[in-house]
This record gives C-alpha cells, structure tokens and sequence, in this order.
C-alpha cells in the first residue's frame, strides 16, 4: 500500500517489489529520510559495528520484509527503519537508486485536472 502526504511518497523497491511507502510532506522530504539513515549509520560505526555488518543486517531486513507474512500492519516506526536500511545501501553502494529491480521511486502529490482541461 502506497503511503502518500502533501508531497507524494517515497517507495522502496527491493527485488522487483514493492516493499516499504513512506509520505512526503509535513516536514518529511527524502533529503531528511537519508539525513536520518546517514544518523544512524553514523552511529553504528562509531559504536564499532564493521562495515560489513552493517551491510550483511541491512540486506537482511530487506529480505526478510520482502518475504514476511505480517500478521498485523507493521507500524510506521517498522517501516522507516526498512527506509532507512534501503537508504544505507545505498550509500554504500550496494543498491542503485535509481535501479530497475531495486532502488527508490519519489512520486509526486498526483494534481487535478482543471476544468479547462476536461474537454
């Protein structure tokens, strides 16, 4: 399911599927979702955490989202932080952003159609 704000959405692809949708809008911009992964990233090299780690559990939230049966709606918080390992890997390199099996699609706010435009 499509999360969209004011702005659009952020959705990430990951094996040809649609796995995490976030909104745009409010204060939410993708630049302040990768401001945030790259916190958090950040953060768990200075905790020490190799690189390789950090690339190994990030790929591995993917899969395992990708795959999950959820018994209930994962909650917001869920769902930025497999944002947020998609983003990782991507600044790792390991993803493209811009891929075609895999990678981020920014969509924005759909507008309506004016009246002069309707005939």
């Amino acid at each position: 399911m499509i999360s969209e704000g004011p702005d659009g959405s952020v959705n990430g692809y990951f094996k040809k599927k649609l796995i995490v949708s976030r909104p745009l809008g409010n204060g939410k911009t993708l630049e302040k979702y990768k401001n945030e992964s790259e916190f958090v990233l950040v953060r768990a090299l200075h905790e020490g955490t190799h690189l390789s780690k950090i690339k190994d559990l990030s790929y591995l939230t993917l899969k395992n989202f990708r795959y999950m049966d959820q018994i209930k709606e994962p909650t917001k918080e869920d769902k930025d932080f497999v944002l947020f390992a998609l983003l990782i890997l991507i600044k790792l390199k390991v993803v493209e952003e811009d891929g075609d099996q895999e990678g981020l699609l920014v969509m924005g706010r759909k507008k309506t159609r004016r009246d002069s435009e309707s005939h």
